[in-house]
């Protein structure tokens, strides 16, 4: 099992901190929630190259393949 990250920065370009993030891997694998470290950064980790819904203060930002080593970039 590898890993992947997210990051989440305000629109000012400052890591946002403490922000929730969530992952919904599916039926199999359930969902992951975490929250942001001072720096914007997360990291989860992946169940193969499976694709999986990704929320953020519950908005769902679409499904992603959540391949190991990838990294996604949000603003809020």
């Amino acid at each position: 099992m590898g890993h992947f990250s997210v990051r989440v920065m305000y629109d000012n370009g400052k890591p946002a901190n403490d922000v929730g993030v969530a992952i919904d891997y599916g039926i199999l694998h359930g969902v992951d929630e975490k929250r942001t470290h001072s720096d914007g950064w997360v990291e989860f980790h992946n169940h193969g190259d499976k694709s999986g819904k990704i929320y953020m203060h519950g908005k769902n930002m679409k499904d992603h393949s959540l391949g190991d080593g990838k990294t996604y970039s949000f603003t809020i």
